[in-house]
This record gives structure tokens, C-alpha cells and sequence, in this order.
């Protein structure tokens, strides 16, 4: 059952070829500061992007299948995001780079500061969506089910 007032996520993740990615300089990028607070579910998250910053809390409620997770996202104002800024965490920065393949929106992510792999994920409406989805050429081994490849795990 998915938590009251929860979206359901449904998100696939592949590593990549780095020697296949397209120019990044060419494509739209946000930045993502991600603080992954000690002993909890929940994710502090500010996102840069063309001067503009966003900040969100996130509750995440653990898989329901192997693509799907129930989420909730609190937009916070600046003043709310720096009041919780200062609890224990584990930090990761990622580039996230957009880019578009056969109508589908991908994002590129990679880590500022710390050695990760580069990650690329897509967003689907539904499962059936997301299992008809072919990602770009320069995908390689699908991780969505492994936890060892979610981004908190490169904070740690």
C-alpha cells in the first residue's frame, strides 16, 4: 500500500560507456547537493539551475517492486532548507546533465568531488512504460534493482 500523500516512483538506472556520453558541455545541467540525513529515509536537496535554486525534504519509503518506490517531496524555502542544513549527514554533489533519447528524458549523473560511477536514470508514468524503454547506446549494465548503485551509498 503506498503511504498517504506519497507519489510512486518509477525510476530506471543503467552505468555507461564514458567514452560514449555526448558532449556534457552541450546539454542543460543542474547541480545537485543531496544531504542524506544519519540514520533515516529522508534527503535534504537543494538543485541549481540558470541561477535559480530549489530546495526539497524527501521521504523515501523503501521499493515496492524493482523500479517503483514511493516518495514524498516537501518544498522548503531557503530559511527551512539552512535550518535543517546543519543535522548529521552524508553529503554527495552531482552534475545532473539532461538529455533526451527517443522521447524519453534521461539524466546523466555525475559526482563532484568523489569517485562514483556515472549513473544515468529515466522517470516513467508506469512499470509497462519504463520496461518498454531502450536507453541510449551509451548505457551499459543495468542497475535499478541494486541498491549498491543508489546515490546515497556514494555519500557514505
Amino acid at each position: 500500500m503506498k503511504p498517504k500523500y506519497s507519489e510512486l516512483e518509477i525510476e530506471r538506472r543503467w552505468l555507461v560507456d564514458e567514452t560514449l556520453l555526448p558532449e556534457l558541455d552541450s546539454l542543460p545541467m543542474r547541480l545537485i547537493t543531496d544531504k542524506y540525513l544519519d540514520n533515516s529515509r529522508l534527503r535534504l536537496r537543494k538543485v541549481e539551475y540558470r541561477g535559480e535554486l530549489q530546495y526539497k525534504l524527501c521521504k523515501k519509503y523503501g521499493k515496492t517492486s524493482e523500479i517503483s518506490e514511493p516518495i514524498t517531496n516537501l518544498y522548503l524555502s531557503r530559511e527551512e532548507y539552512h535550518a535543517l542544513a546543519h543535522i548529521p549527514r552524508q553529503e554527495l554533489i552531482r552534475e545532473r546533465y539532461s538529455y533526451s533519447c527517443q522521447g524519453v528524458d534521461f539524466s546523466i549523473n555525475v559526482v563532484v568531488g568523489k569517485k562514483a560511477p556515472v549513473i544515468v536514470e529515466a522517470e516513467f508514468e508506469s512499470e509497462a512504460d519504463a520496461y518498454e524503454c531502450e536507453p541510449p547506446l551509451f548505457c551499459t549494465q543495468e542497475v535499478s534493482s541494486d541498491s549498491s548503485y543508489e546515490a546515497v551509498r556514494f555519500a557514505i
